[in-house]
């Protein structure tokens, strides 16, 4: 019985509750619905610190409050709430990651970088590549040009937009044109939107995706599992030279 108490008392510590709150809730599960007195004796604690403890465990679902008259009894709930708190973490750790994955590249783009070296990011995953073009938009909304040029390869416009599907609205919206130089065929027409084909012929198996965009160029891929990934590069060298060899290409098409 005591391995009991110190293995339910461990848990939820480990899941966030504080030593008096699991001792209050192993108090609770070993009494039927009682006062905080009965409680506070059963557990040792005074009672300030159970009733405090009890506030939590009742936010958490794991304790029932029931009303007699004036006074407040309580009874601990099935230990299977535990299952719904840790599930609900999970969720929330979920949430959390994706906004770390948003926030952390942004973050690190605000920090100074080595006078004259590029800034390399490395995203993965599809909240990576949403990543990548929320950067797009909000690159090209501040330029005096508000535009970008794009190399469109066929075989990987599928995975591009399917977390991110109202970015050409957004586009639009923020008046953001766009030149695009499509490897393959495909590609559907939009506002503010001009597009240019290479001959299916000319694709040699090419697997990415192009973005040039003020002083950044972004390659977003494919992995072997069909992981979407992409690398962006900020350096106002390598950006112009890939905007001059895209425009001598636009120009000849």
């Amino acid at each position: 019985m005591n391995n009991d108490r110190v293995t339910v008392q461990k848990l939820l510590q480990d899941i966030g509750f504080s030593p008096a709150e699991s001792e209050t809730y192993w108090a609770l599960l070993n009494l039927e619905t009682v006062s905080i007195r009965k409680v506070a004796e059963q557990s040792g604690i005074n009672r300030g610190t159970t009733y405090d403890a009890i506030k939590r465990l009742l936010a958490a679902g794991l304790v029932h409050a029931r009303k007699n008259g004036e006074r407040e009894y309580y009874s601990a709930e099935s230990p299977e709430k535990i299952y719904e708190i840790i599930r609900e973490q999970r969720k929330n750790l979920v949430d959390i990651h994706r906004q770390a994955q948003v926030l952390i590249p942004e973050l690190l783009a605000k920090k100074a970088r080595p006078q004259g070296r590029p800034l390399v990011r490395y995203y993965e995953n599809d909240e990576g590549v949403v990543t990548i073009l929320k950067d797009v938009l909000s690159t090209c909304v501040q330029l005096d040009n508000p535009q970008y040029r794009v190399y469109s390869s066929r075989a990987i416009r599928q995975y591009l937009y399917r977390k991110f599907p109202q970015f050409t609205e957004r586009r639009v919206a923020d008046e953001i044109s766009v030149l695009a130089i499509a490897i393959g065929e495909g590609g559907e027409p939009a506002q503010l939107s001009e597009r240019k084909w290479l001959d299916p012929s000319d694709e040699y198996g090419v697997n990415s995706y192009t973005l040039i965009y003020g002083d950044k160029v972004a390659h977003i891929s494919i992995s072997d599992d069909l992981t979407p990934y992409g690398v962006v590069v900020e350096d106002h060298g390598t950006a112009a030279m890939q905007r001059l060899v895209f425009d001598k290409i636009w120009a000849a098409l």
